[in-house]
């Protein structure tokens, strides 16, 4: 087996891996802004409706 397709499998699972991950990570950093935006719409934005 050359050295080349020797090489090749690893990389395409570590890409799987980073991209699993990265996802991961953009979902919970999403989660986290959206549920600071509701936070700051519920504090500041909502208040000032009534007023």
């Amino acid at each position: 087996m050359p050295h080349l397709t020797t090489r090749r499998l690893p990389n395409i699972v570590g890409k799987k891996l980073m991209r699993f991950f990265m996802y991961k990570k953009a979902k919970k950093l999403c989660s986290t802004i959206s549920r600071d935006m509701a936070f700051f719409e519920a504090r500041f934005l909502r208040e000032r409706a009534h007023a």
